[in-house]
């Protein structure tokens, strides 16, 4: 932890990130050094009154893309010592003196990463709302996928898997966002989320199939046997593998905060794997299956079962766990009831019109 310390604070005096050392050191009740801190001010004072002359020279006696350019030179040095809320305030500037699509779309694409940054998901999903809309205007291929990732990456802070699944598994053989994250972590969050919402058809199809993936999973071993033993049905082994990716997780900025919802989730989507394919299973044979106890398996699969995750009972007499089959006739008499509906106002509907 010391070190991990230590590293920040040697990013931060290196660029004289004063907003962000202030930031820092209230969100982890450090102690502020003002002797730094106030040289960090004080060069970030000089470095913000030469890009205000600069604007100000812009203005008068440049065109109006200088003064995009000159906007921007601030807000990018604004961005590098992070002073979010000035930040987008300057890009706002530079925004206003911005002509083209692509400009445009780039300023909005700042905007997401401070976002991103910051955790700031109002911003987020503010930024991700006008960049739809100038995309609906005519944007360019790598603008178009860029946006995509830009959405998966919100979806995954919002908890919302699914969707990210969709565009990350989409964006495989068309990644190119290098700027926003890096090709491993999008490899790494393709597997995570693949993992959790697609069926065992699914993920053969898109993930295991697919040569783009088998290349990036050949140099990170963790993720290639968490993705594989859950499919070959090596409970074991996905078992260890489940504990590295919940030390991945919690040390992941965009996942740090879902890791205890993830692990569970995949917990259920292993044990229902197992579970669905007999009537019922001896409780010792599924701790083997798993490498823990039985003790530990009947009480973990005894709270899931309770909380009505788990479509089974425990028979303690028997020591198994034993598969409730659904009771096929309710839901089909739901079914037919709520088509039935739907049919009689559209009958509705027709008679008036036909009346008139």
């Amino acid at each position: 932890m010391q070190k991990k310390k230590l590293k920040l604070l040697e990013e931060i005096t290196a660029n004289d990130m004063a907003p962000y050392y202030e930031k820092v050191c209230e969100e982890l009740k450090w102690n502020v050094n003002k002797t730094v801190l106030n040289e960090m001010k004080e060069r970030n004072k000089k470095a913000l009154d030469a890009f205000d002359e600069e604007i100000n020279y812009s203005i008068d006696n440049l065109s109006v893309v200088e003064v995009k350019e000159a906007y921007l030179n601030k807000a990018n040095y604004l961005s590098k010592i992070g002073d979010k809320e000035n930040t987008i305030k300057t890009l706002s500037q530079a925004y206003d003196k911005t002509v083209s699509l692509g400009y445009k779309l780039d300023n909005v694409s700042h905007c997401i990463r401070i976002g991103l940054f910051f955790m700031d998901l109002d911003l987020i999903r503010r930024s991700l709302q006008r960049s739809e809309s100038l995309i609906e205007e005519g944007a360019d291929w790598h603008s178009r996928n860029c946006y995509k990732i830009c959405k998966s990456l919100y979806s995954l802070i919002v908890r919302d898997f699914i969707a990210a699944t969709d565009v990350f598994v989409d964006a495989i053989c068309t990644f190119v966002c290098t700027e926003l994250i890096s090709y491993d972590n999008f490899i790494k969050y393709t597997i995570l989320s693949g993992l959790l919402t697609l069926s065992r058809s699914e993920l053969k199809r898109n993930l295991i199939d697919n040569p783009d993936i088998q290349e990036a999973l050949h140099y990170n071993n963790t993720l290639k046997e968490y993705l594989f033993s859950l499919y070959e049905c090596e409970y074991k082994r996905f078992f260890e593998r489940l504990a590295e990716v919940e030390t991945m997780m919690r040390e992941d900025m965009l996942l740090h905060k879902h890791y205890s919802f993830y692990i569970r989730e995949m917990k259920i989507k292993a044990y229902d794997q197992l579970l669905s394919t007999y009537i019922s299973v001896n409780l010792s044979y599924m701790a083997n299956q798993f490498g823990v106890s039985s003790e530990y398996i009947e009480n973990d699969i005894s709270k899931l079962i309770a909380a009505g995750r788990l479509n089974y009972k425990i028979d303690k007499v028997n020591e198994t766990v034993v598969n409730i089959p659904n009771n096929m006739k309710n839901e089909v008499f739901k079914s037919v009831l709520k088509q039935g509906d739907l049919l009689l106002n559209r009958v509705h509907k027709l008679s008036r019109v036909i009346n008139i």
